[in-house]
């Protein structure tokens, strides 16, 4: 008689996630879906930041939601998570018609994409944190209300920016700097 042999398998444990009938040329979105293949979840979210295509955001949240999935549904480690497989398929094409000359109509055809995202967890960790994608708790802080003195409620009124231009210059700054970090990425003339 033949010995059964019983091998403990490493279980892999897999979080997904799909968007299905998303408005956008599935062609289009894999451009965006081979930046962040093989690469941890956090970090490439980090990288669809910065890529200045609409299919980055779509791509960006399917990626959340996974993780979010793995992490809620099957308790893995959201800096341990990795892209194993990341699809973006064609779904069904809308159909409108276009007028044209003598009565004729032509046919417009809309695309449409199913985005697939499969996480696996790793023994390694991202380079990137959780802080600042979206993941934070917002939790309200009250403040205690005290009552101010006429003084202190003067002095507050001075401190505070006067014109608009004042207030904006911090925000304008922080536009500036995330507009000069952009790579520019699949456009045929830039040479990249």
């Amino acid at each position: 008689m033949a010995k059964k042999t019983t091998e403990k398998k490493n279980i892999v444990k897999t979080a997904e996630a799909h968007a299905r009938f998303v408005r956008i040329s599935p062609r289009k979105a894999r451009l965006v879906t081979n930046l962040v293949k093989n690469m941890y979840a956090l970090d490439a979210l980090v990288q669809l930041r910065f890529v200045s295509k609409k299919a980055s955001a779509v791509i960006a949240d399917v990626i959340k939601s996974a993780i979010s999935n793995g992490s809620n549904n099957f308790n893995l480690k959201k800096e341990s998570l990795f892209i194993k497989t990341i699809t973006v398929d064609g779904g069904p094409k809308l159909k409108r018609y276009m007028p044209r000359a003598q009565g004729r109509a032509s046919e417009l055809r809309k695309p449409v994409s199913h985005n697939n995202v499969l996480l696996e967890e790793r023994a390694g960790k991202a380079k990137h944190s959780i802080a600042g994608l979206g993941f934070e708790k917002k939790v309200k802080e009250e403040k205690p209300t005290e009552a101010k003195t006429s003084k202190e409620e003067l002095s507050e009124e001075a401190n505070k920016p006067t014109t608009r231009n004042q207030v904006d210059k911090g925000e304008q700054d922080i536009k500036k700097s995330t507009v000069t970090q952009k790579r520019r990425l699949f456009n045929r003339k830039s040479g990249v």
